[in-house]
Parts: structure tokens; C-alpha cells; sequence
């Protein structure tokens, strides 16, 4: 009895330290008119002092708790028992909290985390999260591949990030997804490797306020219920348009102002667009145009640019199928990776197997050795080894059954060494061919070092272009050059 006394005494002290350690924040939220529960005044500076902060509903409201947000907070990232603490959460609002990544439960429907830093999001592995609304404008994202897995959203916002380069294959599994804000990242490059699924629900995309220069209206075929397209505020001079009535049939917005638009191409676009049911081409009229106004949007008549068309078609066919070689080129060298990890597996078992077989048939050589060197123990003379030879009346050694053992022995000895040969030959092939993709792989970038050459000598020749042209027409404007 003593002893359980004792030991109930430490196990208090113990208690009690942890409780004199613990540096638990409590935070407990109240009921707005709106049904937001909202908590003030939550600093979190560490994921150290995110584990240490508990949030807690008003007394009876855990329950009914389905709304959540922040204000006058400032947080590192969210503490990590929100979401244990609120098991019912479906909307979250967490505005300027300073916030460098989120994590987002497979259960909620919708999240707003605008204008904080975060440059990551993460869910649970191997979850379908069931979020229907993200919303992460004026946040740092640069890549976004990730989020793919949230495949029930139906609107998705991320402008004003840093998005570089967009493959749109990254949105192919939201087949529910009705609006996409791609607006004013750093976009110069839009491309699509989409296979021959369609999303069906897209209606509004906004690409405004980037740095397109090309687009290829093809990158939006898996698209074909898109009604509006934003596009101003970018450096365009032309897009490809091709078989756009039939690609877009929904299209009825397609806002082109305040790009670079040569007027040749602006008029051809716009008859496009005419033919797909477009009547709304900008949001505003320009007042004034330096050349020319098309549909109320500026353009130019600048004389080079066909030669500047060819040549950017040029770079774009290149850079297609430059992408496209590169990609089967790593196809190739991942299966050759695969193809010579099996291979030195296989070597290295067989290996193991002729050492076995070695020893194997050295134990047996001995025992041979042995049983032929004994003496008969009635005659007293060795036994000598013919195919009529009997074991000894007291031995255990057959030397008939162990010269057939050693032979069959042999036999698979020779085969594990001719496989091994074969084996040998094929890993030879695999480091050849591995070789080859690495001189692919030089060639590559080479090619791209070419193709930037030729976009930089294509600037060039558009600049001097330009120039030429000034200079002709202020010739023209002092009279030197008859008209």
C-alpha cells in the first residue's frame, strides 16, 4: 500500500510540472449576427506556438458551429486544432493574417484566405477534399500542380500571385469548376496538355492583366461552355484563331482592349468572334488611338508585322514541339531507369545463387572425395569407383547419387552463367541507350539556347523595324521622300 502511495505522488508531481510547463493559449470565439464565429486577436508567430494554441466555440455552441473567421490576428500559419476543434467547420475566412501556407481539411466547402503570403497548400494524402470555393487572390503562389486534387470546386480565384507559366492540365479533374481567375500574375506562357476530356462547367476565365504577348485560342478547346474571356491588359499582338465558332459555341464576352493588337489582326479576330455570337469586345471605348480603332479597341498598322507573325508562329511551333520531345525524351529515360534497376537486381540475385551453387558443389566434392577414399571395413582395400560400386555396409554416402547431384549441379551452374551473360548483355544495351538519351538531352538544350537566340534576334529585328519606320515617316512628315 505504501508503494501506491508513493507512486501516486509522482505521477502528481508529474502533472503538475507539465501543467507549470504548459504555455497553452486559450481562445474562445463569439456568435455574430451573420453566423461567422469569430475569433479576435489570435497571434501565432511559429509552428511551435501554432500546436499550443487551443480554440474553443461558445459554451453549447460546438455543435452548431459551422462558420469561422479571424479579425486583428496575425498568424505564421492555422493552429493546428481548428479543425479537431470544429468538426462541423464547411466555411473558413482568414483575411490579412500574414499567413505562409494553409492546410485545408477534406471536409470544408469553402475557403477564403485572400491577401496573406502564402506560397503553399496542402490537404490530407489520398483525400478528395470536398471544397467547393478557393479564393486566393493577392497571396504568393508560384506553382499551384498541387491543386489538382481538389477535384469538386466550382470556383477557383487566384489572382494577383506570381504565376510564371500555366499548363491548364492542372484544372482538367474539376469537372465541376464554373469560374477560374487567373488575373494579374506574371503569366507569359498559357498552354494546355489536355487529352480529349471536355470541362463542361467552365463559363468564365479571366486572363487579364498578365504578360501574354501569343495565345493560341486552341488551349481552350477543352473548354466548350466558356461564355466570357478576359484578356485585357496584356501585350498581345495577335492570337491563332482557327476553328474558334465551332470550339466556343457558348462565347459571348471576349474583352480585348489595352493590348498591342496590329489592326490586321484585330479585324480578322474580331469577324472570328463576330461568327461565334461575340458582341462585347471591351469594357470601356478607347477616347483616343495613336493609328486606329477597331470594335472601340486601339491597334496598330504597324507595316512588318506580317514578317513579325511568321516569325513568332515559327517560335511557337518550334517551342511545341521542342516540349513535346522533351517530354518523350524523359518518358524514355524513365523507363530505362526502371529497366536498369530490374536488370542489377537480377544480376545481383544471380550472383548470390552461382555462390551458392559454388559452395554447394565444393561440399559435395569433398563428400565425394571422402566416400571413394574410405576403406571397405570387410576387406579392408579402398572402394574403387565404378558404376557397380555399392556404398559401404555401414556408410550413408551414395557416390552414384552425389556424381549425378554434382553433374545436374553443374548443369545449373552453366545455365545461371549463361543467363548471367545475357543479362550482362542487356545492361550493356540499357547503358548505350542511356548514353543516347543523355546526348538527346544536350541536344535539347542546346535547341533551347538556339530558340532563345532566335526570339532575341526576332526582338531585334522588330526594334529596328520600328525604327525604320519612324524614321520613314518623319521623311515623309518633312517632305524629303515624295508621297
Amino acid at each position: 500500500m505504501h508503494f501506491g502511495l508513493a507512486d501516486a505522488s509522482v505521477w502528481l508531481m508529474l502533472i503538475a510540472v507539465r501543467l507549470q510547463l504548459c504555455t497553452c493559449s486559450k481562445y474562445t470565439c463569439t456568435i455574430s449576427s451573420d453566423g461567422f464565429c469569430i475569433f479576435q486577436g489570435v497571434h501565432i508567430e511559429s509552428p511551435e506556438q501554432a500546436a499550443n494554441v487551443q480554440l474553443e466555440p461558445p459554451a453549447g455552441a460546438a455543435a452548431d458551429v459551422t462558420r469561422v473567421k479571424f479579425r486583428d490576428s496575425s498568424m505564421f500559419m492555422l493552429p493546428a486544432g481548428l479543425y479537431s476543434a470544429f468538426r462541423q467547420l464547411q466555411e473558413l475566412r482568414v483575411w490579412w493574417m500574414h499567413l505562409h501556407s494553409i492546410h485545408i481539411d477534406p471536409r470544408l466547402l469553402s475557403l477564403d484566405a485572400e491577401k496573406n503570403r502564402i506560397s503553399s497548400i496542402t490537404t490530407d494524402p489520398g483525400t478528395v477534399p470536398l471544397l467547393r470555393k478557393l479564393e486566393l487572390n493577392q497571396n504568393r503562389l508560384r506553382n499551384i500542380d498541387n491543386i489538382s486534387v481538389f477535384e469538386n470546386l466550382e470556383i477557383l480565384e487566384l489572382a494577383h500571385n506570381d504565376l510564371r507559366t500555366l499548363d491548364l492540365c492542372v484544372f482538367q479533374r474539376m469537372s465541376k469548376l464554373r469560374l477560374l481567375d487567373l488575373s494579374s500574375n506574371n503569366l507569359a506562357l498559357v498552354r494546355s496538355s489536355i487529352g480529349p476530356e471536355k470541362l463542361t462547367s467552365l463559363t468564365v476565365l479571366y486572363l487579364n492583366d498578365n504578360r501574354l504577348t501569343y495565345l493560341d485560342l486552341s488551349v481552350l478547346r477543352s473548354f466548350p461552355a466558356l461564355e466570357k474571356v478576359h484578356l485585357a491588359n496584356n501585350a498581345l499582338v495577335y492570337v491563332d484563331h482557327d476553328s474558334l465558332p465551332t470550339m466556343l459555341p457558348r462565347l459571348r464576352v471576349f474583352h480585348l482592349q489595352s493590348n498591342d493588337w496590329h489592326c490586321e489582326a484585330l479585324t480578322e479576330l474580331v469577324g472570328q468572334l463576330r461568327k461565334t455570337g461575340v458582341q462585347d469586345f471591351k469594357t470601356f471605348s478607347a477616347f483616343t488611338c495613336k493609328e486606329r480603332m477597331v470594335e472601340g479597341v486601339c491597334c496598330t498598322e504597324n507595316k512588318p508585322f506580317s514578317l513579325v507573325r511568321k516569325s513568332n508562329q515559327y517560335l511557337a511551333n518550334y517551342a511545341t514541339e521542342l516540349n513535346g520531345h522533351t517530354r518523350h525524351l524523359m518518358r524514355e529515360l524513365q523507363h530505362t531507369r526502371h529497366e536498369v534497376a530490374r536488370l542489377i537486381a537480377n544480376d545481383n540475385y544471380t550472383q548470390v545463387s552461382l555462390q551458392n551453387i559454388g559452395d554447394e558443389v565444393e561440399e559435395l566434392r569433398n563428400q565425394l572425395t571422402d566416400a571413394l577414399a574410405a576403406p571397405d571395413p570387410v576387406t579392408g582395400r579402398p572402394v574403387k569407383p565404378t558404376t557397380a560400386s555399392r556404398p559401404p555396409a555401414g556408410g550413408s554416402v551414395n557416390p552414384e547419387r552425389l556424381v549425378a547431384e554434382v553433374a545436374k549441379l553443374r548443369r545449373d551452374f552453366q545455365k545461371m552463367a549463361g543467363e548471367n551473360q545475357t543479362l550482362r548483355q542487356q545492361l550493356r544495351q540499357y547503358d548505350k541507350l542511356r548514353q543516347e538519351l543523355e546526348a538527346l538531352r544536350t541536344d535539347t538544350t542546346e535547341t533551347k539556347l538556339s530558340f532563345q537566340l532566335v526570339k532575341e534576334e526576332n526582338a531585334l529585328l522588330r526594334q529596328d523595324l520600328r525604327q525604320l519606320e519612324q524614321k520613314l515617316q518623319q521623311l515623309f512628315s518633312r517632305g524629303a521622300v515624295p508621297v
